[in-house]
């Protein structure tokens, strides 16, 4: 089995070969699994595949899908706007056996006409490298990261405007750049994903605030760890929220809990990573 692995992806934890035990894309003629349809090149190659295909989308993918941005690659907005939507990709993606990674992106894709054959979450990591690390402090830390430029979507914000209300808590930030006037919000920027991992194994709670996501790789390692985590998407038993009290009162509870996540670490040990395409599973 292949992997087409989408060039606006970036890297992830791992890579798909460890993850599932796939080869990178050669042959247009093997089954092959295309993770994340962004913009035109991936369209083009999913065209041109003759083999059985799967697609796993993955999150703001469908976005543009949604809105019509085909063309986007960052600089052709402005050409997918000129062509007045993607009514030209159905046969194309007809050809495909679509996954997505929860209900939520499940329902957007299939109010666009797209048949949905499996919902599963995705890690794209070594499952078994991320042990129970769970300690309770008094004083709980929360973490969350977000890309450089793109920190409100990723919930900076609203860490910025609830850290006042929840004084035994201190929010780490990671990832890009803030400017907090809370003493209890720590801007750590942009580090090694070997260091991130090393600090945050000595945390508690960890944040996924996008309002439109797939399975985040903060929440897979939270959960692996034992860690409590909390999402605006919702997702097996991970506490989701409608409003910032929501989330206030749900962190203000999640801090005082004294035992690991086995609940849920147990389920996500059990049903991260069940594709068809994953050869770990045969």
């Amino acid at each position: 089995m292949q992997v087409r692995w989408a060039p606006s992806l970036g890297a992830l934890e791992s890579t798909h070969e460890i993850a599932w035990g796939t080869n990178d894309y050669k042959s247009r003629y093997e089954p092959t699994c295309f993770f994340g349809l962004y913009d035109l090149r991936d369209y083009i190659a999913l065209w041109r595949h003759k083999g059985k295909a799967f697609v796993l989308w993955a999150g703001s993918d469908i976005l543009n899908f949604k809105n019509g941005f085909i063309f986007n690659d960052g600089k052709l907005k402005s050409l997918s706007k000129l062509l007045r939507g993607n009514w030209w990709v159905y046969p194309i993606l007809k050809k495909a056996e679509h996954w997505v990674e929860n209900s939520t992106e499940e329902k957007v894709l299939e109010s666009l006409g797209i048949k949905v054959s499996g919902v599963c979450p995705s890690f794209l990591g070594n499952i078994n490298k991320f042990k129970i690390k769970y300690k309770y402090k008094k004083i709980a830390n929360v973490y969350l990261s977000a890309s450089e430029g793109r920190q409100e979507e990723y919930g900076f914000g609203i860490v910025e405007r609830i850290a006042k209300e929840l004084p035994f808590i201190k929010f780490h930030l990671y990832g890009a750049s803030w400017k907090t006037k809370n003493k209890n919000v720590i801007v750590h920027g942009r580090i090694s994903k070997e260091q991130m991992n090393k600090e945050i194994e000595n945390y508690q709670i960890g944040l996924r605030l996008n309002n439109f996501d797939g399975f985040s790789e903060i929440l897979a390692k939270g959960v692996l760890m034992g860690h409590y985590v909390v999402g605006k998407v919702k997702h097996p038993l991970i506490p989701s929220y409608e409003n910032e009290l929501e989330l206030i009162l749900i962190l203000n509870n999640l801090r005082k809990i004294k035992e690991p996540n086995f609940k849920a670490r147990d389920w996500y040990i059990h049903n991260l990573n069940c594709f068809p395409w994953n050869e770990r599973l045969i």
